[in-house]
This record gives C-alpha cells, sequence and structure tokens, in this order.
C-alpha cells in the first residue's frame, strides 16, 4: 500500500477533466503528461469560448428586458452571470497551475513520508476511502446539477437544439468548480487524519514501553513537522481557488436567496423557485464542507497538543522535550488562507448568512420600491 494507491482515484478523474497531477509513484509517463496537459489547454480555450460566447447572448438579451424589470433584478442578473464566468475560468486556471507549480512539491512530501514508513496499511486504506467518499460525492453532485439543467433546458420551448446543446455544455462547466473543491477538500482531510493518527501513535507508542524512546519522540517531531509542511504547500496550491470558491459562494448565495424571496412574494413556490432552492442547498453545503476541512485540520493539531499533555514522563529531561513540543503545534496550528486575505474556516458561516440577510434586505427594498 502506498500514497499511490490511495490517491489514484481523485488523480484519475482529475486526467479526465484535463488537469495533470504528478502520482506519488514513479510512473509518470512524460507522454502521458503532454497528452492530459495538451488536453487541459484544449478545454481551458472551450471554457473561455463558451462563457465569452454566453457572455455575448446575456448582453443581448440584457438590452432588451432593460426596460421590463426593475434595476435590482437587472444587477443581480449581471453579478450572478459575471460570477458564473469568472469562477468557470478561475477555477480550471488555478487547477491546472497548481498542479504545475505546487503540486509536485506535495507529492515530494508525501514520497519522504512513505519512505520514512510513518503509516501503516490501515491507514492507507484509510486515505483511500476518503478519496472515493469524495469522488463519489462529487460525481452525485455534478450528475445531479446536469440531470435537472438537461430537463430544464430541453423543456424550454424557444431554443434552437444548437442553443439548448450549448446551454448544457455551458452548465458543464461547473464540473471544474466542483472538482477543485473536491480536490481541496480530499486532500485536506486526510492532512487532518495524518494528525490524527500521529496523536493516536503518541498515546499507544508511549504505553508500550519502548526501549528507544529518543529515536520514538523524533519520528513523532519529524512526521508534525512534515505534516505542517504539507499544510504550506496546501496553502500555497489551492490559494486562488479557495478565493474564487469561497467569494463565489457568497454571490451564489444571495443571488438564489433574493430570486427565491421575489418569486415567492410574486407568484408563490413555484417550480423556478424549487429548482433555485435546491442549486442554493448546493452551494451552501460546498461552502460548508470548504469551511469544516480547514476547522478539522486545525482541530486534529489541538487533539494531538492534548494527547501530548496527558502523557505521564518519570524522567524530567524527557518531559521538558515533550513540554517544548507541545508549544510548538500550540504555536504553530495549521491554518488554511484563500491567498492570505482571509482565513478559511468555520467563523465564515455566520458571516456567509448575516452577509445574505443585509444584502437581501437591500435588495427587496430596491427591487420592490421600483415596482
Amino acid at each position: 500500500m502506498s500514497f499511490q494507491w490511495s490517491l489514484q482515484p481523485m488523480i484519475k478523474w482529475m486526467h479526465c477533466i484535463g488537469v495533470y497531477l504528478e502520482s506519488p509513484g514513479k510512473n509518470n509517463s512524460s507522454g502521458f503528461r503532454l497528452f492530459v496537459t495538451a488536453y487541459g489547454f484544449i478545454l481551458f480555450f472551450v471554457n473561455i469560448l463558451s462563457n465569452g460566447m454566453m457572455a455575448a447572448k446575456f448582453l443581448q438579451g440584457f438590452e432588451n428586458i432593460s426596460h421590463q424589470t426593475t434595476s435590482s433584478v437587472l444587477w443581480n442578473a449581471v453579478v450572478s452571470q459575471t460570477n458564473y464566468i469568472l469562477v468557470t475560468i478561475g477555477c480550471q486556471l488555478s487547477l491546472i497551475s497548481g498542479a504545475v507549480s505546487t503540486w509536485p512539491g506535495m507529492i515530494h512530501i508525501l514520497r519522504e513520508m512513505e519512505k520514512e514508513r510513518y503509516f501503516a496499511v490501515k491507514d492507507f486504506h484509510h486515505f483511500r476511502r476518503i478519496y472515493l467518499s469524495g469522488l463519489g460525492f462529487l460525481i452525485a453532485v455534478i450528475l445531479a446539477i446536469l440531470g435537472i439543467a438537461v430537463t430544464i433546458i430541453m423543456s424550454t420551448q424557444n431554443l434552437t437544439k444548437v442553443d439548448k446543446l450549448f446551454q448544457i455544455c455551458f452548465t458543464f462547466l461547473l464540473i471544474f468548480v466542483f472538482s477543485g473543491g473536491a480536490l481541496f477538500s480530499c486532500f485536506g482531510w486526510m492532512v487532518a487524519s495524518m494528525l490524527t493518527i500521529l496523536a493516536e501513535r503518541v498515546v499507544e507508542q508511549s504505553n508500550s514501553n519502548c526501549s528507544d524512546w529518543e529515536k520514538m519522540f523524533v519520528r513523532w517531531r519529524h512526521l508534525y513537522l512534515k505534516i505542517s509542511r504539507l499544510v504550506d504547500k496546501m496553502n500555497e496550491c489551492y490559494g486562488f481557488l479557495l478565493l474564487f470558491l469561497i467569494t463565489s459562494s457568497f454571490v451564489v448565495t444571495i443571488n438564489s436567496s433574493f430570486i427565491i424571496m421575489r418569486d415567492v412574494n410574486d407568484e408563490g413556490i413555484d417550480y423556478n423557485c424549487v429548482i433555485h432552492s435546491f442549486f442554493l442547498i448546493i452551494q451552501f453545503s460546498h461552502f460548508a464542507v470548504l469551511a469544516y476541512v480547514p476547522h478539522r485540520i486545525r482541530e486534529s493539531a489541538i487533539y494531538l497538543s492534548k494527547q501530548l499533555r496527558e502523557l505521564k514522563i518519570g524522567n524530567e529531561a524527557r518531559q521538558n522535550k515533550v513540554n517544548f513540543f507541545i508549544l510548538d503545534v500550540l504555536n504553530s496550528l495549521p491554518q488554511i488562507t484563500a491567498l492570505g486575505l482571509f482565513d478559511v474556516n468555520l467563523r465564515l458561516a455566520p458571516t456567509i448568512v448575516g452577509t445574505t440577510l443585509t444584502y437581501l434586505v437591500i435588495l427587496c427594498q430596491l427591487h420592490y420600491s421600483a415596482k
């Protein structure tokens, strides 16, 4: 068992969407890498072309309906369309650039861990289950979104077959958004599990009366330092991606909430309201996972410090070393940020709720005062 085996499901998926992630194993073919990279650039060009065509169509329709509705509805539509373009292009670009620039550094750390034999077979099984679960959830969400979108588009009467196909392809671009979120979440969950495994190992090995205590303690410290380096690399690799994902979550939540509120007040609960409610639930769930993973990493590090604090060591010199290790852990608790602009954690949840309510009140006031 190895990290190659554990990460394989998500790595294969990323290859399918044109993002070449280097494998922890040694079977990284330069020819296959070139093929996936070229395929990824083709998809990126298709992404830009689709967004450009959709923006042109939106501007044409904007001129036709600008005199038929309120300014708040119009600007809400403009912000929503702009957000969709930025997040689909931005997420794909972040995945491609991160795969080239910082992902190899993360894989190098995993290879070092594997070489030092820090993890057992059951740990690699656990890591693989994380990636399989993430991939399964990702595919389920994408199929649900595409299924609903296809149903809506195909039932629309005033669209040609070409326009319907184009609308379906445009919706398909969300695959880069949710794939980026799944990759970050799975990798972050694995890092949190590493810290939990280290904490459990501290308890097990301290109760086993190990003859070479110094060597055991050094391995604890080295593993924690490598995990800390892995978190730093995660910040470098996923900073731009998280910035796009989190800000997009705020925009989509505000936009969908306003549409639902307007439809409920004007026409009651109808089909359009149910669809937007469904997308709002998916978006908020996606945001909640993104915010929870960094929280779990931090809590796992705190759990490690608690396990170290509970150790009963008779030797004063050894106890001092453990105390210094506890201080190191508490003073360097892992933190995930969106490009250093803001911390990504569960504290964003009340922020997004408060921001949504504030803008919802403003938009509703503007909408009904104009009517």
